[in-house]
């Protein structure tokens, strides 16, 4: 499934649901995290295909998650407010070759993911770990009407007369779109009516926010380098395993050693009658010989048997990544470059912008660290962008809104103060002194000029305006901080670690391989 030929969606013939696939490629591929109910087992039998493939309705050329799997399509479960009958054919659907080859797709790349013994490379998490009672995913973040339905105690009130305090809430600040998002309305409905007083602490727990737990990730890719080989080590490796009775005068050497996964290159050679005969094979690190798909183990060059090498180190200790895509845009000089998604992996949408493979980015924000003019680490936020709501809002303004990836995305006017806050909270976690971020200038003169007005609006007025109200209560404001940036050199990250460039992107120095 990771191959790019095999399709992640699949629409069911004659009916706009279908199949996906996609939330679990984003997992095991883009490094996104697992929204199914269960781990995918190291023991094939106990990996369930149809437990990761979503139901879906398809809008056009896209679709959004009806809120089942197929697992639990097959268990008798249906999307609620929808009509049995038409999924009781979804169902019989399902059982046709498409869909079975669909499925087997899908085990497929379940089984391969099995193999996967660890991931290399992994990076820092942006936030600690989410606790139960985090509502959107992530720490610190809280919803203030759960906060004050919970501050009200032991309180109880029957249907009609929560509904009264809930409007009164909403007079005295409470946001429509946090309301919509808590889906305590439709759940109260259920009780309306009835004179059973219900507590305040009761409907607190009906304010689920399920589709609005966010997932803070890096883009994350294969490193381009999964094997390191050097010279032999000075200890005694593995005995080579399985191997056919060797020819009189046959001779084995180690021509390359990676030191981190014990993979090695062997050079076989014997003697013909037109002379020495060499070939090379790969061996692991316990000493078993890797075979290729034609179940071959000897090669015709080391180059062959190293790529084998490095192919199987990246289906059983795959190696990442968290470069990022876009890092020639940033300022030169700074260390731990990042591209920070904020996803919305829950949600039902199904946008995708141009940028980013991940699905529901509601937004990106590219940075890394350096040092201040006062020797502080300042979080430098290099560009912080919502593709979502700049194309839902172009949508409005223009009165096009009809594909369903132009549904304005949630959190529409909120989104700059989101993620403000999530980055104070990411450089306090991470122990630095500053948060800073680029000038409308400066972002202009990056693009040529390119959308000039509306980077303006968003870097010199939006973001400073929602962190000042956002420090206000802590007696902050913001000001102009200098960071370093070199002017006539360059300095880069690679796989390898930090290379510096001269002005006229000459390489001046690598780190040692």
């Amino acid at each position: 499934m990771s191959d790019s030929n095999i399709a992640l969606e699949l629409r069911l013939t004659g009916n706009d649901i279908g199949l996906s696939a996609c939330r679990l490629w984003e997992h095991t591929e883009l490094g996104q995290i697992n929204v199914f109910d269960q781990p995918i087992s190291a023991r094939q039998e106990l990996n369930d295909p149809a437990a990761f493939i979503d139901v879906v309705q398809f809008i056009g050329e896209t679709f959004s998650l009806l809120g089942l799997t197929l697992a639990e399509l097959q268990e008798g479960k249906f999307p609620r407010n929808s009509n049995v009958k038409d999924f009781v054919m979804v169902l019989r659907l399902t059982q046709t070759t498409n869909c079975v080859t669909f499925v087997a797709a899908v085990a497929s790349h379940l089984n391969l993911c099995s193999l996967r013994q660890a991931l290399r490379n992994q990076h820092h998490p942006f936030l600690p770990s989410a606790k139960p009672g985090d509502v959107f995913g992530v720490p610190y973040l809280y919803s203030r009407l759960q906060r004050t339905l919970l501050g009200m105690g032991k309180s109880k009130a029957n249907a009609e007369q929560w509904f009264k305090t809930i409007e009164n809430f909403q007079q005295k600040g409470l946001r429509t779109e946090e309301l919509e998002c808590s889906e305590l309305l439709p759940e109260l409905m259920g009780y309306e009516g009835e004179k059973q007083l219900l507590s305040a602490s009761f409907l607190s727990s009906l304010c689920i926010f399920k589709d609005f737990r966010f997932s803070v990730i890096p883009v994350v890719h294969d490193a381009e380098s999964q094997l390191r080989f050097v010279s032999a080590p000075e200890r005694t490796l593995k005995k080579t395993k399985k191997l056919a009775k060797p020819q009189t005068g046959q001779t084995r050497s180690v021509a390359g050693f990676d030191p981190v996964l014990g993979y090695r290159i062997e050079h076989v050679e014997h003697q013909t009658l037109w002379g020495a005969d060499s070939h090379w094979q790969a061996v692991m690190h316990d000493g078993q010989v890797i075979r290729d798909t034609d179940k071959q183990t000897l090669f015709q060059s080391q180059a062959v048997a190293a790529s084998l090498a490095a192919d199987h180190a990246k289906q059983n200790f795959p190696k990442r990544v968290a470069l990022g895509r876009f890092g020639r845009y940033a300022w030169t000089g700074g260390k731990e470059y990042r591209e920070w998604l904020i996803t919305l992996p829950y949600h039902p949408a199904n946008y995708l912008s141009g940028h980013f493979e991940v699905r529901n980015v509601l937004a990106h924000v590219r940075c890394d660290v350096r040092e201040g003019a006062e020797g502080e680490r300042v979080l430098m936020l290099q560009e912080v962008q919502s593709d979502w709501a700049q194309r839902a809002r172009r949508a409005i303004s223009t009165a096009a809104m009809r594909n369903n990836d132009e549904t304005p995305p949630p959190f529409l006017k909120e989104w700059p103060a989101l993620v403000m806050k999530l980055f104070f909270l990411h450089a306090a976690y991470k122990g630095l002194d500053a948060v800073a971020w680029t000038q409308g200038a400066h972002q202009v003169l990056r693009y040529k000029g390119l959308g000039a007005t509306g980077l303006k609006e968003l870097y010199d007025r939006t973001l400073p305006r929602e962190v000042n109200r956002l420090m206000k209560p802590f007696g902050g404001v913001c000001e102009p901080l200098g960071v370093y940036v070199p002017t006539n050199f360059g300095i880069r990250q690679s796989e390898r670690g930090m290379r510096c460039i001269h002005q006229r992107t000459i390489c001046l120095e690598l780190p040692p391989p």
